[in-house]
């Protein structure tokens, strides 16, 4: 059935209201699902929403405090610390912690394990300077009835968006309504001049630890044997924080594709350092990212990658985090050669690659196993 067109405020209404009715009547597995899967920087209030509902699974409500950024935002002592930009998700991240402790939460279905899970956890910021610990019972697993995997293979076949498909496809001719003329965006959805999937928080890489690492093992031996388009996998969806050796490692790399260091250039989030003139401005918990950064702009003008005829196009790769975003002064502009197209073949979403990390999924399995 064809949407008539909409305006962004109309498709904000009708979106939340559909999504509602859903979250209503939907099954503990079923809402677990959708806070691993949706994007979290689409409707703060539909998720503001979902937390003061007692029926909530508790194991849910601690799923989203850690998805929302409970490690990063431990770096504010108070709540007048918090970037405007980053008060809606804090906001939620405190009204959870507040209801989770007192005991709202009554669904008691389901198991969850803070410490042992793919999203977001409290070792993903090494070098913030915690201002604001975490309360230790945000910390504890919740021993539920049974598990839900929320990235189990049987969820990528029945669900999008951590939606049915039905109602994924209802959404996605409501989306069109606003911007019908949206291109792709790594599958993923664009509304106007929101990208859906863009992280809410900046990527961080920390300094390297590769001594330290159990898996690096693995991970050395796949990057020196991977593919110019395995490596631009790697580039367009690692998780930085888990796989922050293994990112610089191969921007160290001078047979690393142009394209792959420009794909990760944006995926680091370089449209949020716009604001600070020099690395020193830069907050010391994105410091060390900023001068990454730096790097790789210095090397891709002076010619220091290789070809290996892969393109990237911000156009059809868009990052996860945005390209531009709103609202942010700019006092050291994102250099002109990094908006530009560079011819070649463009890299699209595999199968074969592990949602979370961007490696192979044998390589993922091996890893995990490595680390423990």
């Amino acid at each position: 059935m064809e949407v008539p067109p909409l305006t962004p405020d109309e498709y904000d209404l009708a979106s939340r209201a559909l999504l509602q009715d859903y979250l209503l009547q939907a099954s503990p597995e079923q809402r677990h699902i959708y806070v691993a899967r949706r994007n979290y920087d689409d409707s703060p209030e539909l998720l503001a929403w979902l937390a003061e509902r007692s029926e909530l699974d508790r194991a849910t409500a601690l799923m989203m405090y850690w998805s929302l950024g409970a490690a990063w935002f431990s770096q504010y002592a108070a709540d007048g610390d918090v970037p405007a930009h980053e008060h809606d998700a804090h906001a939620i991240v405190r009204r959870i912690e507040q209801r989770y402790i007192e005991g709202f939460y009554a669904g008691r279905a389901l198991a969850f394990d803070p410490g042992n899970w793919p999203g977001p956890s409290m070792g993903d910021h090494p070098g913030l300077v915690v201002r604001r610990a975490v309360p230790d019972a945000m910390l504890v697993a919740v021993a539920g009835e049974q598990a839900c995997d929320p990235f189990a293979e049987a969820v990528d076949a029945a669900f999008d968006d951590g939606l049915p498909l039905a109602l994924a496809a209802q959404l996605h001719d409501m989306v069109a309504a606003v911007q019908p003329d949206r291109g792709p965006a790594l599958g993923d959805a664009v509304a106007g001049d929101i990208d859906i999937w863009a992280e809410v928080m900046p990527p961080t890489l920390s300094p390297l630890a590769t001594a330290a690492d159990p898996g690096w093992p693995v991970l050395e031996t796949f990057l020196r044997q991977a593919s110019p388009q395995q490596c631009h996998q790697l580039a367009l969806f690692a998780d930085t924080s888990a796989l922050s050796d293994a990112l610089q490692w191969l921007l160290d790399q001078p047979t690393l594709a142009a394209s792959s260091a420009l794909a990760l250039y944006w995926n680091l989030g370089a449209s949020w350092h716009v604001p600070f003139a020099t690395i020193e401005d830069v907050p010391e918990s994105h410091r060390y990212t900023a001068a990454v950064l730096r790097r790789i702009e210095q090397r891709l003008a002076d010619g220091g990658y290789a070809d290996h005829g892969l393109g990237f196009d911000l156009a059809r790769s868009r990052p996860r985090f945005p390209a531009c975003w709103p609202g942010r002064e700019v006092r050291r502009a994102i250099p002109d050669p990094m908006w530009q197209p560079r011819p070649g073949q463009i890299v699209d979403e595999s199968d074969e690659v592990d949602f979370i990390t961007g490696l192979p999924e044998d390589i993922a399995e091996a890893l995990a196993n490595a680390r423990g």
